[in-house]
């Protein structure tokens, strides 16, 4: 099986290190796993989990495969890297975000969004 994997001209393995690590670390926290319980669930050490969401170390196939089972997503989702650009995408996040916000939380980002569009 062939990894979906993209390197841009310029880009090189360390820089692909952090990106996965970090969709994998987005993921996880979208799922409400904590690196604990995703490292409980894929049978490695937590520090495993830990190395590979901060870029230091590039998951083994079987972990890759284990991790996307376990986040019940596709193993090409763990690379896409682009995947918040859309309006759509954004908007849903944020909703998803302002449902669970307290009032003055709210009143927060009321006002900073305010300001922002004002000054455009």
């Amino acid at each position: 099986m062939q990894l979906p994997l993209k390197i841009k001209r310029g880009e090189n393995m360390t820089d692909t290190n952090k990106k996965l690590g970090k969709r994998i670390q987005e993921l996880r926290k979208l799922r409400g796993l904590t690196q604990s319980k995703l490292a409980e669930l894929i049978e490695v050490e937590v520090v495993t989990i830990s190395r590979i969401e901060n870029g230091s170390r590039f998951p083994k196939k079987e972990n890759l495969e284990n991790i996307a089972k376990v986040l019940n997503v596709e193993i090409k989702d763990l690379f896409d890297f682009e995947h918040n650009q859309t309006k759509a995408y954004l908007t849903a996040e944020i909703q998803k975000m302002i449902k669970v916000a307290k009032l003055n939380d709210l009143k927060y980002i009321y006002n900073l969004l305010k300001s922002y569009f004002n000054k455009q």
